[in-house]
């Protein structure tokens, strides 16, 4: 998938009612970040190679030492939906969506964040 241009960016955040926030939760070591990394490789910012390693959202030293997420990080994703028109000569419609998704930590010792994340959320 080509990158998304900050032009498309700017017009996705126009259209207010196809922006979602969506916070992913879960307990500690139950693939948030992993889960995180596939969707940032959808989206073409990180290779799909990558996925499930990289840990692109714990940009924190000690996050990548430890290997758990202990400070909730976001990032806008691009999604597409393509669904069958009522009218049978017209194509596929085509929806856009602008996607702020928040990877929190799973730990109880950082529920701080996790409330945050999730107040954040649709």
């Amino acid at each position: 998938m080509p990158a998304v241009t900050s032009a498309k960016l700017r017009e996705l955040q126009q259209n207010t009612r196809h922006i979602r926030n969506i916070c992913v939760l879960a307990h500690v070591d139950h693939g948030k970040t992993t889960l995180s990394d596939a969707l940032l490789a959808t989206n073409g910012i990180i290779s799909k190679k990558l996925a499930g390693k990289m840990r692109y959202l714990d940009s924190r030293e000690d996050e990548q030492e430890r290997g758990i997420t202990m400070e909730s990080s976001g990032v806008s994703l691009y999604f597409c939906v393509m669904s069958p028109s009522k009218e049978a000569d017209d194509g596929p419609i085509k929806q856009e969506y602008l996607i702020n998704l928040i990877d929190s930590p799973g730990h109880v010792d950082f529920s701080s964040e996790v409330a945050a994340a999730a107040r954040l959320s649709d």
